[in-house]
């Protein structure tokens, strides 16, 4: 409601549509099939992780956020739960095993799990602005590795850019 509140102050017109990442789990779980199949996923221990290397021989992960694979730190994210299933420190996850005690769970073709961030945004844009659409908004936050990581899920599956634009700001402030 506070966002509503302030995208209200800013003169914004209200979205036609608000979708949630729960209601579209059939749909990610269709996406990760097909970068299975098209060979930039793998299953590990009942996640599955996208294939940044693999990705990256083929296309140019990166490009948005003008960062080359070889420089950066691989080792920033290997305490993470699970980075020892990974093939390498750059693949990022797009369904997570859950736990048992893990709340938030649906069945998947490998076992109970949950989708990864990434993903989720790649899904319901896809729907709802097909394939290809023109302006992707986000805080600069976003830019690495999300918004990488989105295009590379879109590039991955369709074998397209999802987005002409991107347009990253600031965060925006009222009354201070």
């Amino acid at each position: 409601n506070n966002f509503h509140d302030v995208e209200a102050q800013f003169n914004n017109k209200k979205p036609s549509i608000e979708p949630s990442a729960t209601g579209h789990i059939l749909e990610q779980i269709q996406m990760v099939e097909k970068l299975i199949e098209n060979g930039y996923a793998y299953e590990s221990n009942g996640s599955v992780y996208f294939d940044v290397v693999k990705f990256n021989e083929d296309h140019d992960y990166g490009k948005l956020s003008g960062r080359i694979l070889e420089d950066l730190q691989s080792n920033s994210r290997d305490n993470l739960e699970g980075a020892s299933d990974k093939r390498s420190p750059f693949d990022f996850a797009i369904w997570k095993n859950a736990s048992p005690a893990h709340i938030m769970r649906w069945e998947s073709p490998w076992g109970d799990g949950f989708p990864g961030w990434h993903l989720e945004c790649s899904v319901m844009s896809q729907k709802y602005l097909g394939e290809t659409f023109d302006i992707h908004g986000g805080g600069m936050d976003l830019k690495f590795p999300h918004h990488e990581c989105e295009i590379a899920q879109s590039v991955g599956t369709y074998g397209n850019s999802p987005v002409r634009y991107w347009v990253h700001t600031n965060m925006l402030t009222v009354n201070g």
